[in-house]
């Protein structure tokens, strides 16, 4: 198959008219930037092969934002000898036409479509946009944009094309009764054994599942057995151990042993009472002699507290003596600083009125000059108001109305467009006269030569042959007559309306219109720099600095006279201030915080004096005397009692220690719990007696016996079905085996002309490697190395290689079977490094000598050494 011609209008981004021409049998490599359309071109020979021209699904082949349109592809292609033109238009006035050996024979419709389905190997979907699963042999081999690596579904939906062309190069049956046997055996060993791990399934699961119940069902009644053997036996045990027990009567015995072991235990108890009437005289006596330890310490404590309280007040007196001097020597100071600042006060205020008076003067000649520049730009203002109001006047006289212009210009544009239609869809005469011949067209008579648009009927008179009437066969041209004359009417109506006689002129006044209104900004612009806020704002501040100058006049006048001489100035004489200034107040603080030293000494000698004074009368007074010699002498007799306690404790301790009572209470609890163990060892023994009694009279009304046998019987009955359907299982299982592998062997016959196309082209990039196949005539592997890798597991840019040289290898298959072939690669191969891309460059050249390939790219640069000239496609926007 070659495509030979490519027609483009109102699709997508190519609102106008788009052709590739000439079309090369081998490689076409088309180039643009992005969004240049080539995408496009190759969207447009899907759907004019692939959708139905009725749908109207396909909404998103017209131009963006345009209603009505009709997005139309004419494509004229080759094969097999025969000439195709296919011209499909979509949406409005939808229609589908196939010329086929220069309109020898012409489909229409359904019938086109069809028939275009079968020729190429796809299937027309029942409604709506065509399915990925109905593109067959062109969803193969035509790539789109990002999809080079997915491989495996457009192959499977072509893959009845793919095996009926190796059935006819391989010589293989497709079908027959080996498939039918391999397909019956496969059925009937999957009704047995599942297919992904061989396991029993249907009848032989359920009958695996019965002999699985019945063994269990054995297997209870032969526990339910030995247990009733188990009872019988443990009975018999239990009613000798309970008579013996019932006669010997153990736990008697350790009652009475645990009572003597309670009796000891409460003479003990009364010692211990003693015991513990000692440790609490013990703890009283040592509780008073603490308290005496404590009052005996705060009187020691006291008498050294007064010891210190005196050295401190004597230290105070001391240091307040001390402070005298310092204090004189700081009111000293500070009263000769203070003389310091005032005569600094006196020159700041001199400094301060000279610099006042050069301030006010410098003031005045700013304002001066502030009051002339005021006047200045209120004149000019005043002229540019003047100017301004004479250029409004005239712009509103020659203002056109921006929807009128726009309107204008639209009509103009529609106008053209029509016109350039007209001209497309009119008759083309052109003619060539005979010395001395004469030809008239419609009574004018024409030149020797030339050429003609007719748009209209016409009648051509021949002298001395006859009249000829030339009807344009356009089915359009009168609609297209009519919208330019309904066009024509509007741009009329419009410019009377404007008071203009063409469109020029009314161009000329928007122009003149712009021009005027840009004056009128650059005198508002320059209004504006003269009086920012206005006319009136810009008097306002010319008499306020007229006012403030009179002002500072009359400030001026005020000062003292200009003073002779040296003067200091006004920074030196503040900084002089601040520094006299700075002394005086560290002087005053001086003085003060040694005042208030001084003070805090006297009042603290004076505080310790009559503390220690206080405190001297109170500790030596008779009374307290008295009681710090009765507090030492009731300290010796407590401390001789609490002695005497403690060793009267501890004698009686150890003897209670000595008789031990912790193992005469271990004793006691462990013969009471020893006994009500054997009482209740003999309860439980009872009762257990009586529960297996019950269990012993159930069980034999039960059957046991009969119930094992029965379940015995199923056993061995299932056990025969199982067997059965094992031997059956395996059978079969062995049986698909050797099928399969026939099967295998037939399917490599198959595969042996695509995997030999698949070897060349493989070779190109990966030497020494091959592609192993599925059963689906799918690529599964890449062996090499002596290795496998999944293709899942290779990298994106890899698989993409690798897939469309599958492609290339799939389209030799098709073209040796006859089928019509043809590659599009829509910006394919952007993921490959340099190295890999020289290699695809040498299939795409390779499979180019037999295939007709349209390669899209926006990588130019990268493809100028594919030994083709490249075209390009429009540019970005």
């Amino acid at each position: 198959m070659k495509l030979s011609r490519i027609v483009l209008e109102e699709f997508r981004k190519f609102r106008q008219p788009l052709a590739l021409d000439g079309l090369q049998a081998g490689l076409n490599l088309f180039v643009g930037p992005n969004e240049a359309g080539k995408s496009t071109v190759a969207a447009a020979i899907r759907a004019a092969f692939l959708e139905r021209y009725s749908t109207k699904t396909v909404a998103d082949l017209a131009p963006r934002g345009e209603s009505g349109a009709r997005p139309s592809v004419e494509l004229a292609f080759s094969h097999a000898g025969r000439d195709y033109v296919l011209k499909k238009q979509f949406l409005t006035r939808a229609r589908c036409e196939l010329l086929i050996d220069g309109g020898a024979e012409r489909l229409d419709g359904e019938a086109a479509e069809n028939a275009l389905a079968a020729l190429l190997g796809f299937d027309m979907p029942g409604r709506g946009q065509s399915k990925p699963e109905q593109a067959g042999i062109p969803g193969l081999l035509w790539i789109q944009q990002g999809e080079g690596q997915a491989l495996n579904a457009p192959a499977g939906h072509a893959q009845g094309h793919l095996r009926d062309a190796l059935t006819r190069l391989s010589g293989e049956l497709a079908a027959g009764d080996g498939d039918r046997l391999f397909e019956r055996v496969s059925a009937e060993r999957g009704a047995l054994l599942d297919a992904r791990n061989g396991k029993p399934k249907g009848v032989f699961k359920d009958a695996d599942e019965a002999l699985a119940r019945a063994r269990s069902a054995r297997d209870d009644a032969l526990r339910a057995k030995a247990q009733l053997d188990a009872d019988v036996d443990r009975l018999a045990a239990l009613r000798q151990e309970h008579g013996q027990a019932q006669q010997a009567e153990p736990w008697k015995a350790l009652e009475a042993r645990a009572a003597e072991a309670r009796t000891r235990l409460a003479a003990l108890a009364r010692e211990r009472e003693t015991l513990d009437g000692l440790r609490r005289e013990l703890a009283q006596a040592a509780s008073n002699l603490g308290l005496l330890q404590d009052q005996v310490g705060r009187d020691q404590q006291d008498e050294t507290e007064l010891r210190t309280l005196e050295q401190q007040a004597q230290a105070a007196a001391e240091r307040l003596r001390q402070s005298e001097a310092p204090l004189a020597r700081a009111l000293q100071q500070r009263d000769a600083q203070r003389a310091t600042a005032d005569a600094a006060r006196l020159a700041l205020t001199a400094a301060q009125a000279q610099a006042d008076r050069r301030d006010l003067e410098q003031q005045l000649r700013q304002l001066d000059a502030d009051s002339e520049r005021l006047d200045g730009a209120l004149k000019a203002a005043d002229e540019l108001i003047a100017q301004g109001s004479a250029l409004k006047a005239e712009v509103v006289g020659i203002e056109v109305p921006d929807a009128d212009l726009q309107g204008l210009r639209r009509i103009e544009s529609q106008r053209a467009s029509l016109r350039a239609q007209l001209q497309a869809v009119a008759t083309r005469l052109s003619y060539r006269l005979e010395p001395g011949a004469r030809a008239l067209l419609d009574g004018c008579e024409l030149e020797a030569d030339g050429q003609l648009l007719l748009t209209a009927a016409a009648e051509l008179d021949l002298p001395g042959v006859g009249r000829l009437r030339i009807e344009p066969g356009g089915k359009d041209l009168p609609a297209l007559q009519r919208e330019l004359a309904a066009l024509d009417a509007d741009g009329v109506a419009l410019l009377a309306r404007l008071g203009a006689a063409s469109v020029d002129e009314v161009e000329a006044r928007h122009a003149r219109h712009a021009a005027l209104k840009g004056d009128l900004e650059g005198m508002r612009r320059a209004l504006q720099i003269h009086a920012p806020k206005g006319i009136d704002m810009l008097r306002g501040q010319r008499d306020e600095a007229q006012v403030r100058r009179d002002a500072l006049r009359t400030r001026l006048h005020a000062l003292p006279p200009a003073v002779e001489g040296d003067v200091l100035d006004l920074a030196t004489a503040r900084q002089a201030l601040g520094e006299a200034q700075a002394a005086a107040e560290h002087a005053g603080n001086a003085w003060t915080e040694a005042r208030r030293a001084a003070d805090a000494e006297g009042t603290r000698a004076q505080m310790l004096q009559s503390q220690a004074t206080a405190s001297r009368a109170a500790l030596l007074s008779p009374e307290r005397s008295a009681q710090r010699q009765e507090r030492a002498g009731r300290l010796a007799e407590t401390r001789s009692h609490h002695d005497l306690l403690a060793r009267r404790l501890g004698e009686a301790e150890a003897a209670l220690d000595g008789q031990r009572p912790a193992l005469i209470e271990q004793d006691a609890l462990r013969f009471e719990q020893s006994a009500a163990l054997e009482r209740e060892a003999q309860q439980r023994r009872h009762g257990e007696m009586l529960q297996l009694q019950g269990k012993l009279d159930q069980a034999g009304a039960q059957g046991l016996g009969e119930r094992l046998s029965e379940a015995e019987a199923d056993c061995e009955r299932l056990q025969r079905r199982r067997d059965e359907l094992d031997r059956r299982a395996r059978a079969l299982d062995l049986l698909l085996r050797l099928l399969s592998d026939k099967r295998a062997a037939a399917t490599q016959r198959l595969q042996a002309p695509l995997a030999r196309r698949l070897r060349h082209y493989l070779g190109l990039l990966f030497p020494e490697a091959a592609l192993r196949l599925d059963d689906a005539l799918l690529p599964a592997a890449l062996q090499r190395a002596g290795g496998e890798d999944a293709l899942d597991s290779l990298s994106f840019g890899t698989r993409e290689q690798l897939g469309i040289l599958a492609r290339f290898a799939y389209a030799d298959l098709l073209q040796e079977a006859g089928r019509p072939t043809l590659l599009v690669l829509d910006d394919a191969l952007v993921h490959a490094d340099e190295g890999r891309r020289d290699f695809m460059k040498r299939a795409l050249f390779d499979a180019a000598t037999r295939h007709q390939i349209l390669m899209f790219t926006c990588h130019g640069e990268a493809w100028r050494d594919l030994g083709v000239a490249q075209r390009r496609i429009g540019a970005a926007g």
